[in-house]
């Protein structure tokens, strides 16, 4: 996780390209190099270096420089044409100031993915909200990825239906650097989550919480302590504890009772190509599994250990609107073991998403998204 005032050259941004290429054993071991966007400058730097690594460059509509001009020539000539809807400033240095550009909505719908698939060419006019304290939902990822288009696309949709849209990584995930030592307790791992609930002006000011899969139990310790400022918790294909035994008893049931066998996966982790590709992503787009396999992090397990073993109250957590969505396909929480925590802990209403694998945003993002719309709508 490099900083943006930790670059001061070219070189700086483009070491990880650039430390590849260098590792490489001979001249006789030649790459392709694929380029989109800004890449191109980077990919044009790495063959002035490295020219005799490299078989070709394949430029993706992405800025290609010259050997007449500085490198940043293509970009700032194809700047002056105006970038509606971006930031653009400087990282103050004493000796060099570096450029920066935040690339806003607008710009991004408009510009970028204007023809690209699922709501992402939705009219971002319609995400500002209407005005009137609208529920915000707050999506608690206890995943060991980095955010990904097809999660924004999620967000968007229920943003696009007037809806605000906070998704929260909890510790040690996704992009929260938090790490693992770092976390003795449910309370350390659901902080990010809890952090956002403190903040709530009063409790008029109400989010409706969707949590998967580990999720459901840092959820439910939020509902646990904020139940006044949560409208309805959404469990798809989540563990969703009682309030009769620990937090973490619905994790260990079914690890208990599981035939599942998880082939490669190592304990504490989030899991590796085989479990993954059988157990979590066997209906979702190969691409996704294979972005999922790189990014894997070391992720915390809700166990007794980290949760205790004092049940959450009936008063609190149990007084909490409920909805669960069942994945028909997953693998990883079988539907049974999902139908039985719902009959273990009844909700006040259950969905179904028939074909969906465990990461139902990848194999049925549509339908995820077309049931979080209409309960945001309802229990708004």
């Amino acid at each position: 996780m490099t900083r943006l005032e930790e670059i001061q050259t070219l070189e700086d941004y483009c070491k990880p390209l650039l430390e590849f290429l260098s590792s490489l054993c001979s001249d006789d071991e030649k790459v392709i190099l694929v380029a989109h966007s800004m890449g191109g400058v980077s990919a044009a730097l790495a063959a002035d270096i490295f020219p005799c690594k490299i078989a070709a460059i394949v430029f993706l509509t992405g800025f290609m420089p010259d050997t007449r001009n500085p490198p940043a020539y293509v970009y700032e000539k194809h700047s002056t044409r105006g970038m509606v809807g971006h930031r653009v400033g400087k990282v103050r240095k004493p000796d060099c100031p570096l450029d920066f550009a935040l690339l806003g909505p607008k710009f991004l719908a408009k510009k970028v993915y204007q023809l690209s698939p699922l709501f992402l060419n939705q009219d971002v006019e319609s995400k500002e909200g209407n005005g009137e304290g609208e529920p915000e939902a707050v999506c608690a990822r206890p995943w060991a990825l980095p955010r990904r288009v097809d999660l924004v696309q999620t967000e968007n949709a229920v943003e696009a239906a007037g809806h605000c849209v906070t998704a929260v990584d909890l510790a040690a995930s996704g992009i929260n650097m938090t790490r693992l030592d770092e976390i003795p307790t449910l309370v350390d791992y659901s902080k990010p989550l809890l952090d956002i609930l403190s903040s709530l002006g009063s409790d008029e000011d109400k989010v409706i919480l969707v949590a998967h899969s580990m999720g459901g139990i840092p959820v439910a310790l939020a509902a646990d302590i904020f139940p006044s400022k949560i409208s309805a918790i959404v469990f798809v294909t989540s563990f969703m504890p009682d309030t009769r035994n620990p937090p973490a008893y619905v994790l260990e049931n079914l690890s208990s009772t599981s035939q599942m066998d998880w082939l490669d996966t190592v304990t504490g982790f989030y899991g590796h190509l085989i479990s993954m590709a059988k157990y979590a992503y066997q209906l979702s787009p190969l691409e996704d599994l294979v972005l999922a396999t790189m990014l894997v992090r070391v992720n915390p397990v809700v166990t007794n250990n980290l949760a205790g073993t004092k049940s959450f109250s009936e008063e609190r957590y149990g007084s909490v609107t409920r909805i669960y969505i069942i994945c028909g396909e997953d693998n990883m929480i079988p539907e049974d073991y999902q139908r039985w925590m719902i009959s273990n802990f009844p909700v006040k209403e259950v969905m179904e998403i028939k074909d969906a694998d465990h990461m139902a945003m990848f194999s049925k993002p549509q339908e995820l998204c077309a049931r979080l719309v209409g309960i945001a709508n309802k229990y708004a």
